[in-house]
């Protein structure tokens, strides 16, 4: 059982309180005084380790309740005024004091007419009881019947800038030459020597040893001692208080306006719900603050599905007390509907068990564009390499290719004109006309695909007939397909009118064409049809030729990857016409994707808009 007052580093027996003293650990019962025994109830034998409000000490009313309740939120109490179960009234002071790591709380009680207690006051040594006054942080005053001081505390003696010595048997008056404050002093305390009042409790001000008006809180009390009486008086200066309140009402609103102006945004969630959030969160969401703190609000309606399923994570973990990234990036949800990418830092600030987080969002959604731009211009110039190298390798190879046929037939003819037939001249005619179409057609598709590359090519779009479009396609093709023997058979319906670039679609249209003749097999077709759908055409270029593996067609319109293979009459080629035929596409709102079966033909399939 605790045995011992404990106050700061020092500590006084139970036994030499005068008055009965209960100490506490929450509501139970860890240590008393001989006092206390003498006004327990009889039929509670042993009441260590019990609960005070459960051993029929104290007459329940609801100034008991009242008393419980502060208690439990540890709030300190001065003579609060309760009734035993012997119906005598009885007044209860208590302190707060942490000892060996213990929360205790000390009751001491004050029961006028108490034998027990008179008795034994000034038995006491003066020291012992002068140590035990001094131990309050509250002014205590003892006055005899005319008034005199007889003693007090050492806060009292600080207030007074007075030793005990100078201030033992004089009047306030002497002390503080203050008249009102002294008659005061004397009504109240003829009311209780008179048995007019049990108790007094005064608001009154006092000037100080620097000059200032002190605002006392005071409580006065009638106690025996030795079978005289005298006055128990307690002062608690509230300017202290008042100060105390000042800086803490000073410092939150200095924390709220920084938070209230700060550039993040700032929030105090608890459990699934907001219950603090600054103007700038409230900006970044669209919502009022109103509407974010109420109970009805569904957070998740700020977080899009992609960024919910980690959140659920997130709050999963902290319900099992696990540690997570303090810091993430995520989307919000607009209530415009736009999505805004902020970076969060978050603390717990809740108990085991409870999810209570206090989170900053900063927005970070310019900082998102520009690493989406960035990756956009490495891949960019990752492109622009790869274009500049199959610039080159065309130039290398392409385009050196049919200039030295070129030179190798014009130079047979002009050595060997004389011993050559008529028949020779014809076949070197024709090669050479063979080669100066590829490498005009090179040549064409070289420079279209320039102006790609460098922005200069405009776009026109205009309504066109596509019938139109690929009839002049199938025409520009027509020799390469008679000499393969191959028929060109165009069946889109005349006035299939598109919104479309005519040039870009027309020479699009032609490579298509170019590269079924050249992998179609001689006595072979190609179709071009014409689909009427919804809100736009498809249209398809199909060939009877060698057909493509799944590997070709993933390469085949990749700049990096792109290889030209032979025809089917060793037909040569840069495999640009496609690569230029789908930027155009694409340019016209389009697209373009392939079907093909190897040994059975391709299918290259356009959409086009109306």
């Amino acid at each position: 059982m605790t045995k011992t007052i404990w106050y700061s580093t020092t500590s006084i027996p139970l036994e030499n309180v005068p008055c009965p003293v209960v100490i506490l650990e929450g509501n139970k019962i860890v240590g008393y005084n001989n006092s206390f025994e003498q006004i327990l109830n009889p039929e509670c034998a042993n009441p260590l380790s019990q609960n005070i409000f459960e051993i029929g000490f104290f007459c329940k009313n609801e100034f008991l309740d009242r008393f419980r309740n502060q208690l439990d939120k540890g709030d300190e109490v001065i003579d609060f005024q309760l009734i035993l179960w012997n119906q005598k009234n009885v007044g209860v002071t208590t302190k707060n004091i942490v000892a060996d790591t213990q929360n205790l709380t000390y009751l001491f009680f004050n029961i006028p007419q108490i034998s027990g207690l008179t008795d034994s006051l000034f038995g006491l040594a003066f020291k012992d009881l002068k140590d035990l006054l001094d131990k309050f942080d509250f002014w205590v005053v003892i006055f005899d019947h005319e008034g005199k001081i007889v003693l007090c505390n050492n806060k009292f003696e600080k207030f007074t800038a007075k030793p005990c010595e100078d201030i033992l048997n004089k009047t306030l008056l002497e002390i503080f030459p203050d008249e009102e404050f002294y008659r005061i002093h004397l009504e109240t305390n003829k009311k209780l020597f008179d048995k007019v009042e049990q108790r007094v409790h005064l608001h009154q001000k006092v000037r100080g040893k620097e000059g200032k008006e002190h605002y006392l809180e005071t409580t006065k009390i009638l106690v025996k001692i030795k079978n005289k009486e005298y006055i128990f008086c307690i002062c608690i200066d509230t300017n202290e208080l008042d100060f105390i309140r000042q800086l803490f009402e000073e410092s939150s609103t200095l924390y709220r306006t920084l938070i209230e102006n700060a550039f993040d945004a700032i929030y105090l969630m608890k459990g699934r719900r907001y219950v603090y959030v600054n103007p700038r969160f409230c900006e970044l969401t669209g919502y009022s603050e109103a509407e974010l703190t109420s109970e009805n609000f569904d957070f998740e309606v700020l977080i899009p599905e992609e960024s919910r399923k980690y959140l659920e994570w997130r709050y999963k973990m902290r319900l099992e007390g696990k540690e997570i990234p303090s810091q993430y990036e995520l989307q919000l949800l607009h209530k415009s509907g736009n999505k805004v990418y902020v970076e969060v830092s978050t603390v717990s600030v809740g108990k085991p068990g409870e999810v209570v987080v206090m989170g900053i969002m900063r927005d970070i959604t310019d900082r998102k564009k520009f690493e989406l731009e960035l990756k956009k211009s490495e891949q960019r110039l990752k492109e622009l390499n790869a274009a500049k190298d199959k610039f080159f390798n065309i130039l290398a190879h392409d385009l050196r290719a049919p200039l030295s046929g070129l030179i190798s037939i014009t130079k047979t003819l002009l050595e060997d004109y004389e011993n050559l037939t008529q028949d020779d001249i014809k076949g070197l005619l024709t090669n050479l006309l063979n080669h100066t179409q590829q490498t005009y057609n090179l040549l064409e598709n070289l420079l279209q695909w320039a102006k790609t590359q460098t922005g200069t090519i405009h776009f026109n779009p205009e309504v066109t007939d596509l019938y139109e479009i690929a009839l002049a396609a199938k025409f520009v093709n027509e020799t390469n397909a008679k000499q393969k023997n191959i028929q060109i058979k165009n069946n889109i319906p005349p006035n299939s009118l598109s919104y479309i670039d005519q040039n870009m679609i027309s020479t699009a249209l032609r490579n298509l064409i170019s590269n079924a003749v050249k992998f179609t097999y001689p006595g072979g077709e190609i179709i071009i049809d014409l689909i009427d759908k919804d809100n736009c055409y498809e249209l398809t270029v199909s060939d009877t030729g060698v057909g493509m593996s799944e590997e070709q067609i993933n390469r085949l319109f990749d700049i990096g990857e792109s290889v030209s293979t032979e025809g089917t009459m060793q037909e040569k080629g840069s495999g640009l016409g496609l690569i230029l035929a789908k930027e155009f596409i694409e340019k016209n709102n389009g697209s373009i994707r392939v079907e093909s079966t190897l040994g059975k033909g391709s299918k290259f399939i356009l959409t086009l808009p109306k």
